[in-house]
């Protein structure tokens, strides 16, 4: 009996470690998180999450100008918060899909992609707003409002500057 419960024991422990989940690199589509298992905290965290009305409404005006590009971990708290937020956020302002760039990164960074690479982003979550191909801003790490303010605040001042031209 002793012998079946060191092993029964150590099979539970072991199978913790095999089933424990390894962030994610590189390219990945929305899709990809919300159809595993592992990552259940993506699908609930979209269902869960509020965004503000008239912040969605100013992107939504503005969703075929620019281009996003989220660099972003599967296991740190800050991209597990706010991912689903921008996702909700991107569904909601019909933003297009090929308008949306998703790289995942580990904790050192790095997306095994020569592209997510080219961003260099120092914290996660990180997302850029690229104007034409090129960076109009980008909010990384810690938000100052929430993730939809703080994309139509760039998108905004964005559109300020070519109107001053």
């Amino acid at each position: 009996m002793w012998v079946k419960t060191i092993l029964l024991g150590g099979g539970l422990f072991f199978s913790t470690f095999a089933m424990a989940q390894s962030p994610v690199k590189g390219k990945i589509e929305m899709k990809t998180l919300t159809n595993d298992a592992n990552h259940a905290w993506f699908y609930a965290g979209i269902n869960k999450y509020q965004p503000n009305d008239k912040a969605v409404d100013y992107l939504k005006s503005n969703n075929t100008k620019y281009k996003i590009v989220a660099i972003t971990g599967t296991t740190d708290d800050n991209s597990k918060k706010l991912l689903p937020a921008f996702y909700k956020t991107m569904i909601l302002s019909s933003w297009p899909d090929d308008n949306i760039e998703l790289y995942a990164a580990d904790d050192k960074l790095q997306t095994g992609d020569n592209k997510g690479q080219s961003f260099k982003a120092k914290k996660l979550p990180t997302f850029v707003v690229l104007k034409e191909g090129k960076e109009v801003g980008r909010v990384a790490g810690d938000i100052n409002e929430s993730i939809e303010k703080d994309l139509a605040v760039i998108i905004f001042n964005s559109n300020k500057k070519s109107e001053e031209k």
